[in-house]
């Protein structure tokens, strides 16, 4: 055993630079959380998943502190005091220490580099726990520690299997690159600001040592779009990326040189136009089974036009329309995304629709519960009024492949009105659960009322409907339900009962507030039609 065993290794502690880091922290975030307790409905789910979103990340590390996320390295110090044939067995098998995170201390590294006896390593720089904190605030833990960690890992770059790095500055960042790196096959990159790169020695990575790359993740970091580091891999990410973003033409070439390609992910917005190019026969990417495009209309509507997925079993198509010819692309990017969703799905399925504040729309497309596998299909448009999106969907996906299972969400503000969305539902029966947060709830309820233009009853297979922190008048709410059970007219109800077939009986309506006490008494009627079991509101609210 060389001398590097008998090193004491250091015990896995905080100390007061991170500890003052943390504090100083919790106190910034302290009076947003407050302000936010203060001016949400908490009790809605939208609300409470932009809490979690906005403050429980942040503040995360401080549940965590002086526990980091666990090492590799950590765990076998942490285990080889247990007993000597541990020990022994630990400290003599070098694939063990191949592993190689910033978390751990210098000297555990140190140790690592000597035990793991050449064999490739696996390097990792990626913030987490307390380091992720540290992170948000554009630095690490310590200063110069990822620098320090970066250039003893380009020490070792001939070893290199996999980096997952997060880069602290383009000098760095071109180190990596220019490192000759032979058995490198995963590649791993993050910038915390749009970088760009060249290489040396006439432009080649790696210093000419052309390592049999499988996987490539670069986000927010540019390299020449012609390097042979995008051929022939597997798994590519490319995202974060503006100005320095691959053009169509040169995405295109990257694709064509990776036929074996998995998953793809693009998350661009490059700052030029795409330009509408001669038509070529499109080629076809066989293996891909996951597609994520996070890319302008006319950048994704080429894309598609361009290649083949005939085995693609995820597909996230996420468009901004920003321009008036953007709104034109939209029929046709739906056409293609018919395409990609008959290959997806060829079973019952479930669709989930999510109306957001700003108006736009998801719509995701899961398999039944029967059904194994992470097949998914979801489109998200943004800056594109949710209604005129709908329109679109309902006529090119739901009308053609009827889902086993819909739930509609509104998770609105009280300023955007239902009733022009709900016309995109005319003639659609397949709705099952509706959630609605935020919304002014009584054109929902007058639409359920009666039938529609298409002779059908608003949502006519609507079982579940719950709601969330909005204005309702419960008259509306009694006149629905009365229609909709057949019942006599009562006072005050404006319904025709000329309906077509009634509409099965609800299984459960969730109110998170009564309106007050005056209403108490027609909420108590609409609890006599319903049944106690089927009708939940909060009686203590005003």
């Amino acid at each position: 055993m060389g001398p590097s065993s008998k090193t004491r290794l250091p015990s896995y502690r905080t100390g007061p630079k991170t500890h003052a880091s943390l504090l100083t922290h919790v106190d910034d975030q302290v009076e947003a959380i407050k302000s936010t307790l203060d001016s949400d409905d908490t009790s809605s789910p939208a609300s409470y998943r932009n809490f979690r979103s906005n403050h429980t990340g942040a503040l995360e590390p401080l549940r965590t502190l002086g526990q980091p996320r666990s090492t590799c390295l950590g765990r076998l110090v942490r285990l080889s005091p247990i007993c000597k044939y541990w020990k022994d067995v630990i400290e003599g098998t070098p694939s063990l220490w191949v592993t190689i995170d910033i978390l751990d201390p210098p000297a555990i590294i140190s140790a690592a580099l000597s035990r793991s006896a050449g064999h490739p390593l696996d390097i990792i720089a990626v913030p987490s726990g307390t380091m992720q904190l540290v992170a948000h605030l554009q630095t690490f833990c310590l200063p110069g520690k990822s620098n320090e960690f970066i250039t003893t890992a380009i020490t070792v770059s001939a070893r290199w299997r996999s980096i997952q790095l997060v880069i602290p500055s383009s000098e760095k960042a071109s180190a990596i690159m220019n490192a000759p790196a032979p058995l490198l096959k995963n590649l791993d990159l993050e910038s915390r600001t749009p970088i760009r790169l060249g290489f040396q020695n006439g432009g080649v990575a790696f210093q000419g040592t052309h390592p049999q790359l499988r996987r490539v993740r670069l986000r927010s970091i540019a390299i020449p779009w012609d390097s042979y580091v995008l051929h022939g891999l597997q798994y590519l990410s490319i995202s974060g990326l503006e100005t320095f973003a691959p053009s169509c033409e040169e995405t295109l070439a990257i694709l064509k040189a990776c036929p074996g390609l998995v998953a793809l992910n693009l998350s661009l917005r490059p700052a030029a136009a795409v330009e509408s190019s001669k038509k070529a026969t499109p080629f076809i990417l066989a293996e891909l089974r996951s597609l994520s495009f996070s890319l302008s209309p006319s950048f994704a509507l080429t894309l598609l036009e361009s290649i083949r997925f005939p085995s693609v079993e995820s597909v996230h198509l996420h468009s901004n329309f920003s321009s008036d010819l953007d709104h034109i692309l939209f029929p046709k990017l739906m056409q293609h995304a018919q395409s990609l969703f008959s290959v997806v799905f060829n079973r019952q399925y479930s669709l989930f629709i999510i109306v957001y504040s700003d108006d736009s729309l998801h719509w995701t497309c899961k398999p039944d519960e029967t059904s194994r596998g992470g097949r998914e299909f979801g489109i998200t448009a943004t800056n594109k009024p949710a209604s005129e999106t709908l329109e679109c969907l309902v006529e090119t996906l739901l009308n053609r492949f009827t889902p086993e299972f819909v739930e509609l969400e509104f998770d609105c503000p009280l300023r955007l009105h239902l009733s022009t969305f709900l016309e995109g539902f005319d003639g659609v029966d397949c709705v099952n659960t509706i959630l609605v947060s935020r919304c002014d709830l009584d054109p929902l309820l007058t639409y359920m009322s009666g039938p529609t233009a298409s002779l059908q009853w608003g949502f006519p297979k609507l079982e579940r409907l719950t709601v969330y922190g909005c204005d309702y008048n419960p008259l509306n709410l009694l006149s629905m339900v009365v229609a909709r059970y057949g019942l006599e007219e009562v006072a005050g109800s404006s319904i025709s009962y000329n309906h077509p077939e009634l509409p099965p009986p609800f299984k459960a309506i969730t109110i998170s507030h009564a309106p007050g006490e005056a209403d108490r008494h027609t909420l108590a009627v609409v609890e006599d039609i319903l049944g106690p079991d089927c009708l939940q509101y909060d009686e203590d609210a005003d």
